[in-house]
């Protein structure tokens, strides 16, 4: 798991996609995986930018203020990787939510 990636979750029977956004060193070494959630239907704001992946699909609207973390056993699938200048946008709006 990298930072940058999307993996499906699937929890109680529910499966969404989510960004890793972690620390890949931090990542490696903990059970769990710092995420951003993916929704279908949310609205996009500046802290909840549309996000797109390496081949160009629109993958959603990536719900920065939701950020957390989720146990690996819940990471069921690799289903691709942010676009670089998604992966900039996502980097920016966790600044923006996070007042980093």
């Amino acid at each position: 798991m990298r930072r940058g990636e999307v993996w499906t979750v699937v929890r109680l029977g529910h499966e969404r996609k989510v960004i890793i956004v972690g620390h890949d060193g931090v990542t490696a070494r903990r059970s769990g995986a710092l995420v951003v959630p993916i929704s279908d239907v949310a609205p996009s704001e500046i802290v909840e930018p549309v996000v797109a992946d390496t081949d160009g699909v629109t993958l959603g609207v990536a719900q920065v203020p939701r950020v957390g973390e989720v146990h690996k056993d819940y990471l069921k699938s690799r289903a691709g990787a942010l676009a670089p200048a998604s992966a900039e946008i996502v980097d920016m709006a966790l600044r923006v939510a996070l007042a980093l």
